[in-house]
């Protein structure tokens, strides 16, 4: 069985915690899924009473013991933590500025595309409150983090990893470089916007409804030459620095033919010879791609 529990169960989880870390004074909205009752090494299940969600620092705790059942199961009704959440970051509900490689990107919810693979992108949920995706790439063939709907799926053996309470902030680095800072804040008003960032059309009130949700984005591919940054695009010796796109499809999309091979525990399945297509859809062998010996 994969540990992976399907999306009605995950749906489940989310809800009952109010979409956001249960445990006391937390509330951060990116979240995993933690098997207790019984534990996953004893009994292989994805039954919803036995389950609850929970952030990945509290999620380590409660692998490690910190919480009795009695605890957990008192936790997963409580979304106290969540509506405070919810109540600070009421911005949720706004229209979406995001700013990457020297560009502003309003209302574009798919911010990094890279080979028509996304990178960085947003959905909104029946409540209209944004969740993050990410799916980071690697040219070497180790597990990076996926985050589907703020859900952890996987995140591999960072260096350093930032997910404070309030979600705010989420920093993730790996060892080859592999890189990933996302933030968010609220501007409250056109003159707040120009005075940050010295763009005249942030001014126009008419084109942009304030205040307004901002998510400042920095993504690097570790030895690639590939780095994003808010206030520029690196990729090798060329920078690319643009103006405000509005009510696009995708932010910024490269295609560059990157060989991407993280996320191996992923694939569908394993080719029974490494000559056969590798399934990660590159078109590429085995050999040539997740299967490359290194």
């Amino acid at each position: 069985m994969d540990r992976k529990p399907p999306a009605e169960v995950r749906k489940v989880l989310r809800q009952e915690v109010g979409f956001g870390c249960p445990i006391d004074d937390c509330g951060n909205p990116y979240l995993e899924w933690h098997h207790f009752d019984p534990p996953w090494n004893e009994k292989d299940h994805h039954n919803p009473e036995g389950m609850i969600a929970l952030c990945t620092a509290h999620h380590k705790k409660a692998d490690g013991g910190a919480y009795t059942k009695e605890q957990l199961r008192k936790y997963k009704g409580n979304k106290a933590q969540s509506e405070i959440i919810k109540g600070q970051f009421d911005w949720l509900r706004n229209d979406l500025l995001a700013f990457v490689g020297g560009n502003f990107y309003y209302e574009t919810l798919k911010i990094i595309i890279i080979d028509g693979k996304d990178v960085i992108w947003f959905n909104r949920d029946e409540n209209g409150y944004l969740r993050l995706s990410v799916r980071m790439l690697s040219i070497l063939p180790r597990e990076r983090a996926v985050i589907e709907d703020n859900i952890w799926t996987n995140i591999g053996d960072p260096i350093d990893l930032q997910s404070p309470p309030q979600g705010k902030e989420l920093r993730i680095e790996y060892e080859n470089g592999d890189y990933l800072y996302v933030k968010f804040f609220v501007l409250e008003t056109a003159e707040k916007a120009y005075e940050k960032y010295k763009c005249k059309t942030l001014l126009d009130k008419k084109l942009i409804k304030y205040p307004i949700t901002t998510v400042e984005v920095h993504y690097k591919i570790g030895g690639t030459g590939i780095e994003l940054k808010p206030n520029g695009t690196s990729i090798q010796t060329n920078s690319i620095v643009g103006g405000f796109i509005s009510h696009c499809g995708g932010g910024i999309s490269l295609k560059i033919g990157l060989p991407c091979r993280e996320n191996p525990s992923l694939l569908p399945y394993m080719p029974t010879s490494r000559v056969n297509p590798c399934p990660c859809g590159s078109g590429l062998r085995f050999k040539h791609c997740h299967g490359l010996l290194i």
